[in-house]
């Protein structure tokens, strides 16, 4: 007898599209990734929550032709909309309307769980070693942080994205519940 409490099952019954009648799909940017791995994995989180479009800020696109992004996709790089810019593009690239909120730990940033997302969201992540790049933080309109309670106050690039997509589909979730 197979299991019908399986994840195939939940996720056919969960129908995303009704989801975005509701609701705008939100961008990725993500800002001078260094690692194949963790662009692999933006892609496949792009998918995962039906992100519009993800923005890779380089000015080194040769280093987006390794089989690892593919590997670590798993099949999202042909199921999502993605596109290598320069940082100067990115104004050009922005959807009408939409918030860019840097998720950065800066002063004055605020705690992710008290943010309230707007519909109309660009999200942005940062270099793995030096975060997202100062100019573009200025650009922002807010910068928010996941608050850590361990002794380890960082996190993965792609762990914090999958954080903050998941914290705006529980808010959106609920606006239209």
């Amino acid at each position: 007898m197979q299991d019908q409490n399986n994840s195939f099952e939940l996720f056919r019954k969960l129908n995303p599209g009704i989801f975005y009648q509701h609701n705008s799909r939100p961008v990725i940017i993500a800002d001078n990734l260094r690692t194949p791995e963790n662009m692999g994995s933006v892609l496949r989180l792009a998918a995962n929550i039906g992100a519009s479009k993800t923005l890779f800020i380089s000015e080194v696109a040769h280093q987006f032709k390794s089989y690892k992004i593919k590997k670590t996709a798993s099949g999202a790089i042909e199921k999502t909309i993605w596109k290598i810019i320069t940082y100067e593009e990115l104004e050009n690239e922005l959807p009408d309307e939409y918030r860019l909120i840097a998720l950065e730990t800066t002063t004055g940033a605020q705690n992710i769980y008290s943010f309230e997302f707007p519909d109309k969201v660009a999200l942005c992540i940062g270099n793995e070693k030096n975060g997202i790049r100062r100019d573009l933080l200025k650009h922002a309109k807010q910068h928010i942080y996941i608050p850590l309670p361990g002794p380890v106050t960082s996190l993965n690039t792609t762990h914090a994205l999958s954080i903050a997509l998941f914290e705006w589909y529980r808010q959106m979730t609920v606006k239209i519940s």
